[in-house]
Parts: structure tokens; sequence; C-alpha cells
């Protein structure tokens, strides 16, 4: 009698940190949803949390993101045309394939980021953190390929 009763406390417990952490779940959700509607109406998200977010594809034409947070970001094959990266966390993003041209990605932090194929031509990289970046078959911000195996800094 005493086993069950602790069965059912037990079950009880988990089923209230579920619904918890679902409810916890979709809160983060809709503010990334907010977020990122904000961003897409005001191209406008300075210093703002992106991390982690699905944004592949997405097209941020000559949006402000200086200071935001898209570590962990899936960008790949995003237009970011003229974007502002200036001082933002890009680290172990996905940019593969991303259009990267003229953007500004002064001081930011590409560390463990993937930019296989991303267009970096005339983007300004001025203090950029490329550690560890993939840029194998990336064009440079010279308009030159990147060679395969371009690890941290573009072997052409």
């Amino acid at each position: 009698m005493k086993s069950s009763a602790l069965y059912r406390k037990t079950i009880t417990i988990i089923m209230l940190l579920g619904a918890g952490i679902f409810v916890m779940t979709q809160a983060a959700h809709a503010d990334a949803d907010e977020v990122l509607q904000k961003l897409k109406e005001t191209k406008e998200c300075q210093g703002c949390d992106l991390s982690r977010l699905e944004l592949s594809g997405a097209s941020l034409f000559a949006a402000n993101l200086t200071g935001a947070d898209l570590s962990g970001t899936n960008l790949s094959g995003a237009k970011l045309t003229y974007v502002k990266f200036r001082d933002a966390n890009l680290s172990k993003a996905d940019l593969s394939s991303a259009d990267l041209s003229n953007a500004d990605i002064s001081g930011a932090n590409l560390s463990g980021a993937n930019l296989r194929g991303a267009n970096l031509k005339d983007a300004t990289v001025w203090g950029a953190n490329f550690t560890d970046a993939d840029l194998s078959d990336a064009t440079w911000t010279d308009g030159q390929k990147c060679q395969e195996g371009s690890n941290g800094v573009c072997l052409k």
C-alpha cells in the first residue's frame, strides 16, 4: 500500500515537472517569435538575444544586429547583405552559403562558426574572431575563394 502511494506521488511530480517545462518552452518560443517579428518590421535588434534560433534562408537586408547574441543560430542560406553584426556573438552559428556581402562584422565573434560557401565579398571584418571557423569554399572580402580546409583563416 505504501509503495502504491509513493508511486502515485512520483508520477504526479514527474507530470507537474513536465508541464512546467512545456509552459516555459512555449513562453520562450513566443518571446523569440516576438523578437523576430520586431526585427522583420524595424530591421533593428541591437543587443537582442537571437541565440539558437532557426533563421535559415531569412532575408535581413540592412538590419542592425550590433551586439546581438546569435550564438548557435542557424543562418544557413540567409540573405545578410549590408547587415551590421558589429560586436555580435556569432560563435558556432551556421552561416553556410549565407550572403554576407557588404556586411559589417567588425569585432564580431565567429569562433567555431560554419561559413562554408558563404559570401563575404566587400564585408568589413576588422577585429572579427574567426578562430576555428570553417571558411572552406567561402568567398573572401576581396572576392577570392577560400580553399578547402580553410579553418580560422582564408587560404587562397
